[in-house]
């Protein structure tokens, strides 16, 4: 059944059937699927030192280096240090704040080019791909959070650095993308080796990529005399308060930007797909925006966070992912 439907579904059908908490083996790896918003709470509140730790993969140890990121580090010193440097240092509040331009020239920049290619007498009676705006602000989003810079213009070509952070990440991706049950049962591993040299050229490649940036950032440190607020100059500030490693340096940047990309258009076009199909919800959310931002203010974060407005959108996903945010909030 796994093999012919997706997790979540599985997950679903299992919780009608077994309840709300299902221990599960892949392999020799014991899993635990919580379908119950209090349950979660158990888990990953009130127990989640003894549930921390994610089962590392022959691949996930590949990609994270054993552990030394903040995604799949083990439940230790390691991990609660990243852990307060990402909380309490990188995306704390002010932080956040200071970096809301950014996230609004982005959205702005996107809406404008929505509405130029729909006015396009060239365009008329086509459809236009969501997903490739969505696409072109995540990543340079997330890029001008991380790196301080945009590798995209204004007519959407990306430069040298640009193009090979994508070629990074896909190729990353294409190499994680089809998992075999050795990865969860240790004895056929024999059967199916990694592709150690790939893994090799793309770790050099991620490596020689962030060093470069971090190299134009130390310049610009030592000739302006201060930091600025993107997250490469604040762990270079940061590295040695915290007795960072260059290899953690990297991977909690490579953390960032692995979430900050496709995770981010994949979720947000399948919102607007969801509110599309509803109507009635679509229109208690814009008024909602309405009531509360106003039709002269650009919504930010902070407004969001202050709203109900995913209370308003979370009941009318489906059954499964509703439990699953449930679970998150």
């Amino acid at each position: 059944m796994i093999l012919t439907l997706l997790c979540s579904d599985v997950f679903a059908e299992w919780a009608q059937a077994y309840g709300p908490i299902v221990s599960v083996w892949f392999g020799s790896a014991l899993n635990v699927v919580v379908c119950n918003a209090e349950l979660a709470k158990q888990v990953l509140k009130e127990n989640d030192q003894q549930l921390a730790d994610r089962h590392r993969t022959r691949l996930t140890a590949r990609f994270s280096r054993d552990g030394k990121d903040l995604i799949w580090a083990d439940y230790g010193p390691h991990y609660v240090k990243l852990r307060k440097v990402s909380t309490l240092e990188l995306f704390s509040a002010k932080r956040l704040d200071e970096l809301r331009p950014i996230r609004e020239d982005e959205v702005t920049f996107m809406v404008e080019s929505i509405f130029k290619d729909c006015t396009n007498p060239e365009n008329h009676g086509k459809s236009l791909s969501v997903k490739k705006y969505l696409g072109d602000v995540a990543f340079n989003n997330i890029t001008r959070l991380v790196f301080g810079k945009r590798f995209m213009n204004s007519e959407g070509i990306i430069d040298e650095h640009g193009q090979e952070l994508k070629a990074i990440v896909n190729d990353g991706s294409r190499l994680g993308a089809s998992p075999t049950m050795a990865e969860h049962i240790p004895w056929l591993q024999w059967m199916f080796p990694l592709e150690e040299e790939a893994f090799a050229k793309l770790d050099a490649r991620r490596d020689r990529l962030v060093r470069s940036i971090m190299e134009e950032h130390n310049n610009a440190r030592k000739k302006s005399g201060g930091a600025k607020n993107h997250f490469v100059d604040a762990l270079l500030t940061l590295q040695e308060k915290y007795d960072l490693s260059e290899v953690t340096f990297i991977s909690l940047l490579w953390d960032m930007i692995s979430a900050g990309m496709d995770t981010t258009a994949i979720s947000v076009e399948w919102a607007m797909a969801e509110l599309i199909k509803n109507p009635r919800v679509q229109q208690k959310a814009r008024d909602e925006l309405d009531r509360v931002v106003g039709l002269e203010q650009t919504p930010g974060l902070v407004t969001y966070m202050m709203t109900p407005l995913q209370a308003v959108a979370t009941p009318r996903l489906p059954p499964h992912l509703h439990k699953r945010m449930a679970s998150d909030m």
